[in-house]
């Protein structure tokens, strides 16, 4: 019995954080609410402090002396800050994960959720395989709730392509963010397998309208992906009658070659490459570097 009121209880208090965060009386992120709904008595108890913490943060700023705040233009303008040493000191935020100190590494994810988990997709994806449990749970949960968040937005995009099938605008609109979700490995085992056959659909419908180089390079690197290498030639043959002088097509034949084992023809497209003189940036000339003999 003691059981079910507490179940009661807490959900109450989940249900009260989650009205606070909506109306924006409870200072933290949305996601801030699985933290509170996962975690019994804790959880809530987390977002508070969390809350609190902000609030009184933000107390502090206001009450510093304006005065205090102002410096002379020219004075200001004086100041030089040593760029390289800045970035040297830097630790990258994924690096973060390695400090042996679970306080920082748990305010490290917090920040995280407060902040925009969609612009630290990789963060969270590193973040869901630390030794830190409830580092992990966070990560997971966020990753789950942006998961969700794509699959309503996928499906908003069907439902628009279904009413007005010939809008280009709509479809390259889908086509960008179907593929936004691929690259940054956002799927994964059969659901991976199903939007890439999807995306394959797409990106050709799009080709056939109205296609640029990248999405002709997102059309073959999707069929590499899916292995399919009969589809990736056919694509590669068309984009190479239309940017045949072009860095994009080449290296996207050298990994089709290096996909199916072709050393030989590697090194003639090597030779193709030098002999029409084709410009290529730092980043491709590195790839090639591995590749020459």
């Amino acid at each position: 019995m003691w059981y079910i009121i507490l179940a009661v209880v807490h959900l109450l208090v989940c249900l009260c954080i989650y009205l606070g965060i909506r109306s924006e009386k409870l200072k933290v992120h949305k996601y801030m609410i699985f933290v509170a709904l996962f975690l019994f008595f804790w959880g809530p108890l987390i977002v508070l402090i969390l809350h609190f913490q902000i609030l009184h943060e933000a107390d502090d700023a206001i009450e510093i002396d304006v005065e205090k705040m102002k410096m002379d233009s020219e004075l200001y303008k004086s100041v030089t800050v040593d760029t390289k040493k800045v970035a040297a000191e830097t630790v990258p935020i994924e690096e973060a994960l390695l400090i042996n100190n679970a306080g920082e590494r748990r305010t490290i994810i917090m920040d995280v959720l407060n902040d925009n988990p969609k612009e630290y997709i990789q963060f969270l994806q590193k973040a869901g395989n630390n030794d830190d449990t409830e580092v992990v749970h966070y990560a997971v949960t966020a990753m789950v709730e942006i998961s969700k968040e794509n699959d309503y937005k996928l499906q908003d995009f069907e439902r628009q392509l279904a009413a007005e099938p010939e809008n280009a605008d709509i479809l390259g609109k889908y086509c960008a963010f179907l593929w936004n979700c691929l690259d940054q490995n956002l799927m994964q085992g059969q659901v991976e397998v199903m939007n890439r056959e999807l995306f394959a659909s797409l990106i050709r419908r799009k080709v056939n309208i109205v296609g640029n180089i990248a999405d002709y390079s997102r059309m073959i690197e999707n069929d590499l992906k899916r292995k399919n290498y009969t589809q990736a030639a056919e694509g590669l043959r068309e984009m190479g009658t239309r940017y045949a002088d072009r860095e994009e097509y080449y290296m996207l034949r050298l990994q089709y070659l290096a996909s199916l084992g072709r050393g030989e023809e590697i090194q003639e497209l090597l030779q193709e490459i030098d002999n029409r003189h084709i410009y290529l940036s730092s980043k491709s000339k590195e790839v090639l570097a591995f590749w020459e003999v």
